[in-house]
């Protein structure tokens, strides 16, 4: 069994998903552990599965592919993802070279210290100004709400113990990103690292500024639930 499962949603990142596997393996050959990649490829209709088959080609036992049978967005990916996933620590991260490979080590240094979960924290995010505005107001919200210290709880970049997964149920499209606060409701232990947010490259960002209204009510479900 791997040590380490990196699980990644793919929508449509054929630019990016040779740069970021090449960037995933220098860092996991330094952990000198066994490990697994495993892409969930959302029904990408651009290049982005041929991509990872020649990965798993060329790496078979270390490229995992999981082909959802049809669009399902981000949530039901990771769930997907969370759930076929072997390794005693779950890092997840997306797929267009925004998160940063290099911060594994972080997260895997800072889960030694005793917590369950880790996050990113993308304290210098490379966003459109009005997509960090939305986010920090949500993010300080939620600090106020619940009393959680975390500065980023939507980034998908983390790490989990394995036995937290089974406390986890993900039931519909946007409940991925408050993992952080399910798991805190359940006494699990949640830290945080400052990650390297870098600009996107390739393609364009699928978020929409009316989805902050969705984000909220989905919030307080989460959170009264």
């Amino acid at each position: 069994m791997p040590e380490y499962s990196i699980v990644i949603p793919v929508l449509n990142e054929e630019e990016s998903l040779e740069v970021l596997f090449s960037e995933l393996k220098t860092q996991l050959d330094a952990l000198q552990a066994s490990c697994e990649i495993i892409f969930i490829n959302d029904c990408s209709t651009d290049r982005s599965l041929p991509i990872m088959e020649s990965l798993r080609q060329q790496y078979p036992e270390l490229v995992y592919i999981v082909t959802l049978p049809q669009r399902s967005g981000q949530t039901y990916a990771l769930r997907t993802g969370l759930k076929v996933a072997r390794g005693a620590v779950v890092i997840t991260l997306d797929a267009d070279l925004q998160n940063d490979p290099a911060d594994i080590s972080k997260l895997i240094a800072r889960m030694r210290e005793g917590y369950d979960v880790v996050c990113g924290w993308r304290r210098d995010r490379q966003d459109p100004p009005l997509k960090k505005v939305l986010s920090k107001l949500g993010n300080v919200l939620q600090r106020i709400f619940t009393g959680m210290k975390i500065h980023d709880v939507s980034c998908t970049l983390r790490a989990y113990k394995r036995e937290c997964l089974a406390d986890l149920k993900l039931q519909w499209e946007g409940q991925h990103r408050f993992i952080p606060l399910m798991l805190s409701k359940k006494k699990y232990k949640i830290g945080e690292i400052v990650s390297h947010h870098r600009t996107r490259r390739f393609g364009y960002s699928k978020y929409s500024h009316k989805r902050i209204f969705k984000v909220i009510a989905d919030f307080f479900k989460v959170w009264l639930g």
